[in-house]
């Protein structure tokens, strides 16, 4: 089962790839430090995306990671997606995009100026700048995913049209052809009996039958001298 998701995720497309890339990096950053702070007492504190006084901005983040990285999954197995308004690569691009502005929104607050007035020092985190890149892949994945063509998925398996519909044919020519198959003995009877016969081979079988029968009645010159 292993070797088929891989061989799956590898026909994806590229720009599929980075969306996958860019949710795992979103979806992590709300587990690595955000922010640092030591106050007058030289105190300090590290505080996680999910953690600390902008909690909720890493939890959203987080959220968003989880979404992406279920869509993609949920086509490594071949599952319908979820039916919202928005398109697949149009969900890649919300995404991203509101991570980077949850991003600049925890940053704009924590580092003001008015912002704990007693600490001594701010600094940014590692998870913080992973969430941006992350966010940043995961927009220009949707993006690119949208200019994609159906037919470059190659996670579709293809399907050749047939060039002759046999099921279709098939009644039309075994009519045809019972129509055409008149033995020589219901060609007699039928002139026999005055039938009225409508093909062309009936038809035929008259014409000579009516040629033979006035040769036959025709006398015959030798038998006369």
């Amino acid at each position: 089962m292993l070797n088929v998701l891989i061989q799956r995720f590898k026909r994806f497309p590229t720009s599929k790839k980075a969306v996958f890339f860019g949710s795992v990096l979103v979806f992590l950053s709300a587990f690595l430090p955000w922010y640092s702070d030591v106050d007058r007492f030289r105190i300090g504190n590290t505080f996680l995306g999910i953690t600390g006084p902008l909690y909720l901005a890493g939890l959203l983040i987080m959220i968003v990671g989880a979404i992406s990285i279920g869509y993609i999954v949920l086509q490594l197995l071949k599952k319908p997606l979820p039916n919202i308004p928005l398109s697949e690569s149009q969900t890649y691009v919300f995404g991203g995009s509101s991570v980077i502005f949850m991003v600049v929104l925890a940053a704009s607050v924590y580092f003001h100026s008015k912002f704990g007035v007693n600490l001594a020092d701010k600094s940014a985190g590692i998870g913080m700048f992973t969430a941006i890149i992350g966010g940043s892949i995961l927009v220009m994945g949707g993006l690119f995913l949208k200019k994609t063509r159906p037919s470059d998925d190659f996670d579709e398996e293809g399907f050749i049209q047939p060039l002759i519909k046999i099921d279709d044919r098939e009644p039309h020519h075994i009519e045809d052809r019972s129509k055409k198959e008149v033995t020589v003995g219901d060609a007699v009877e039928a002139h026999k009996y005055g039938g009225n016969v409508g093909t062309k081979t009936w038809d035929h079988a008259q014409e000579s039958l009516n040629n033979y029968n006035k040769s036959s009645e025709e006398p015959n010159t030798d038998d006369i001298r």
